[in-house]
């Protein structure tokens, strides 16, 4: 098991958040995002990242190893689809496997202002099958098929109701 650590997300981890959502595995199980440049980035940061946590009181953080490597990223999102947050994460794709995600999952469910919600969503494509085993190992039920884009294409809904 590595150790790993969540940290605010800021505007210098632009060229790791291109190369994140620029990845495979992310463009074919949450989609593309076309944030394709350093400035692109920096503004998904803010949105996601900086103004997220200013607005909810919470938001996405970058996942780090020990040596301060950024491997990914764990957060909530106020979806308007959704009534409550959902819990979502990104990890680069040569670090999957490696309960890095179950592990920075963890760390920011215990953060207090998490606990005080009491219920988490989360939602996935039904390809997905490596971020649906990450939910039932964090104890999310699955509870059914959702439809919440404007491509009606059905996703997994899975909630967690003890924190």
């Amino acid at each position: 098991m590595l150790d790993i650590y969540l940290r605010a997300g800021q505007p210098d981890d632009a060229a790791f958040i291109v190369e994140l959502l620029n990845q495979a595995t992310f463009l074919e199980h949450i989609g593309n995002k076309n944030i394709n440049t350093p400035a692109q980035a920096e503004h998904y940061i803010q949105q996601t990242f900086i103004n997220s946590h200013q607005q909810f009181g919470f938001g996405s953080y970058i996942v780090c190893l020990a040596d301060d490597t950024p491997v990914g990223m764990v957060g909530l999102f106020q979806r308007d689809a959704l009534a409550i947050p959902d819990l979502g994460f990104a990890l680069l794709a040569k670090y999957e496997g490696k309960g890095i995600i179950t592990s920075a999952a963890r760390l920011l469910m215990a953060k207090k202002h998490v606990l005080e919600l009491g219920v988490l969503a989360a939602i996935t494509s039904p390809t997905n099958i490596g971020s649906q085993k990450v939910l039932q190992k964090l104890g999310f039920e699955f509870i059914g098929d959702v439809i919440i884009n404007d491509d009606n294409q059905p996703l997994k809904l899975f909630l967690k109701s003890k924190l």
